[in-house]
């Protein structure tokens, strides 16, 4: 019995440094997890407030065409991430996934109030047209 307690608890306390020192053992990380985790940095990090006032001013001040024009710009746009992570990571990958989603999202964040602005002036617009 206390040769089995003891075998629990070594498994108990080594097992999980051994999963540890093998999870990646040094090795580079392929192409495709390189690309994730650039993907879910950019989703955690990546800031694209600034686009969104752009949006916001471009659709008040100019409508439809200052919303096209921003979206247009946001979708050329080509942020890089602040950091690389590690040494193991696929530098190229871990920059696509990060430039394509913060991409995603600077495009989403000038065209959601660039929208709501340039509707609000189609509605201004169309009601002074009409009386």
């Amino acid at each position: 019995m206390k040769r089995t307690i003891a075998a629990m608890l070594i498994v108990t306390l080594v097992a999980p440094g051994l999963l540890l020192a093998q999870t990646n053992g040094g090795e580079e990380m392929s192409a495709a997890e390189s690309y994730n985790l650039g993907v879910m940095t950019a989703d955690d990090q990546h800031n694209a407030a600034g686009w969104g006032v752009g949006g916001f001013l471009a659709g008040g001040l100019f409508s439809w065409l200052g919303t096209g024009v921003t979206v247009l710009i946001a979708s050329g746009s080509k942020p890089t991430p602040d950091y690389m992570p590690d040494d193991d990571v696929d530098a190229m990958s871990f920059r696509a996934g990060y430039q394509e989603e913060a991409r995603k999202r600077n495009v989403r964040s000038a065209a959601i109030p660039g929208v709501i602005m340039s509707t609000l002036w189609t509605i201004l617009v169309l009601n002074a047209a009409s009386q």
